[in-house]
């Protein structure tokens, strides 16, 4: 077997301190989990990977950057093959089949999104990542509404920010009580994409 350069074992520790990462958080949560255990999970001791990322807080935006990238080239694949019309219903299914794809995950950012609601710096780490969530959100939308003929009756970063908004609402809600999240956040998406106007008349047509 080939022998690793330094480089290639620090991204393959990497890797598998992640990997080990998403295990524990999604078991334990943000502040159940500790780096000691996912140590653990990865079969390293702590030192490894402190080599890799400087905190829990630092680990945990590791992930949610990849996530977010991942996610982000999924949608982009998904409305270019929505070119026939009805896409925001099938748009807002993947979103949430995503979402049932890995259980805990929606409430693991809530979790960490309050926590860092309450460190100013932290704070705007995680609004710089949810910033990109969001623009590649909005351009999904805009896609979409154009293969339907459809022009959002809003901006679409604000659309994109309400899509989200209500996704984590739903999560907290389903927490209680099942909801049909998929189909109650596409119609109220549906409400806020409209046909565009039509052409105001030229001057001196014969046309009414």
């Amino acid at each position: 077997m080939k022998r690793l350069s330094r480089a290639e074992q620090g991204e393959r520790n990497r890797a598998l301190v992640l990997d080990a990462a998403r295990r524990v958080f999604l078991a334990r949560g943000y502040y159940g989990a500790t780096l000691e255990q996912i140590a653990d999970e990865a079969g390293f001791s702590k030192g490894v990977v402190y080599s890799q990322f400087d905190s829990k807080a630092d680990l945990f935006l590791a992930l949610l950057e990849a996530r977010i990238s991942e996610r982000a080239a999924e949608n982009a694949r998904l409305t270019e093959s929505l070119a026939g019309g009805g896409g925001l219903p099938a748009l807002v299914e993947h979103l949430a089949a995503g979402d049932r794809d890995t259980p805990g995950w929606a409430l693991l950012v809530i979790e960490f999104r309050v926590h860092a609601a309450r460190d100013p710096v932290l704070g705007r780490r995680y609004a710089a990542a949810h910033a990109r969530t969001v623009e590649a959100l909005a351009g999904a939308l805009m896609t979409v509404g154009a293969h339907d003929g459809q022009a959002p009756a809003i901006e679409p970063s604000r659309l994109a920010e309400l899509a989200l908004a209500l996704s984590f609402g739903v999560t907290l809600e389903e927490a209680a009580s099942p909801l049909p999240a998929a189909r109650l956040v596409a119609q109220v998406l549906q409400a806020l994409l409209t046909a565009p106007a039509a052409p105001a008349p030229v001057a001196g047509s014969d046309r009414p």
